[in-house]
């Protein structure tokens, strides 16, 4: 779950509907190295289930007491980020090999900030070793990896910067990115229910272009337990804010 701050609670997006928008903004993209792509759909599916592992994690979220909301992903404990992402490479192994293997690769990518802590080397070995196992299987070599990987990774940080709020996200030379939540969104919507708004350079969409983010609110806790909050959850609407990009 992508959690943050919406005064006087918080809102919160799941992974399904983060990577969905991933999916979403890179289908549009006029570049002709992707309309080109001889894996596009592919790719573009595998952008779309990038996150899949989280998909049991979200429909029951951790409470965060400190916060007195649902647990940000970030803030996902190590064995728990282990299972889930060894699950969202598993999911789709059978029936797509190269699909698992990149997302495994993304999973290996996401390992750079652990790469010194020995509770993590177990782990990725057996990843390395199970994307090596995909790759044949998929008949693939490691050169469509070193492609097809730097657009999940964009595709995915374009994404979490409209889903938080927060530019940082894309730090991808040449790419730079401006965010903001633009004041005017519905009246009968929560307090930050406004549009937001990435300016993009290079920009690669045809013009100003329009998306749609499913999210929902939490009114501030405290909750006094995981199925507590869960309930509330549970009574609280499904939204859509407005995501608009254009040229910066």
């Amino acid at each position: 779950m992508i959690v943050t701050t919406a005064p006087p609670g918080s809102r919160l997006v799941t992974q399904s509907d983060h990577a969905r928008l991933a999916a979403d903004l890179l289908r549009l993209f006029r570049l002709p190295e992707l309309l080109e792509h001889p894996r596009r759909e592919l790719l573009l599916r595998a952008i779309a289930e990038h996150d899949n592992g989280w998909w049991e994690a979200d429909a029951a979220p951790r409470l965060d007491a400190e916060r007195e909301s649902a647990l940000d992903f970030r803030d996902v404990a190590a064995g728990l980020r282990q299972e889930i992402w060894r699950r969202g490479v598993e999911r789709f192994a059978a029936e797509s090999p190269y699909m698992a293997a990149l997302l495994a690769t993304h999973c290996l990518r996401l390992l750079s900030p652990w790469e010194a802590d020995p509770a993590w080397e177990s782990f990725r070995c057996q990843m390395l070793e199970r994307r090596q196992e995909l790759l044949a299987a998929a008949g693939e070599s490691p050169a469509s990896l070193e492609v097809d990987d730097p657009w999940l990774a964009l595709a995915d940080r374009l994404s979490l910067a409209a889903c938080t709020g927060q530019a940082a996200w894309v730090e991808l030379a040449p790419w730079r990115l401006e965010v903001a939540t633009r004041k005017g969104g519905t009246a009968s919507g929560p307090p930050g229910d406004e549009p937001v708004e990435i300016a993009l350079q290079p920009f690669p969409f045809a013009g100003v272009t329009a998306f749609e983010l499913s999210c929902r609110y939490l009114a501030p806790g405290p909750f006094v337990s995981a199925a507590s909050l869960a309930v509330e959850l549970a009574a609280s609407p499904w939204r859509r804010i407005r995501v608009r990009v254009r040229p910066l």
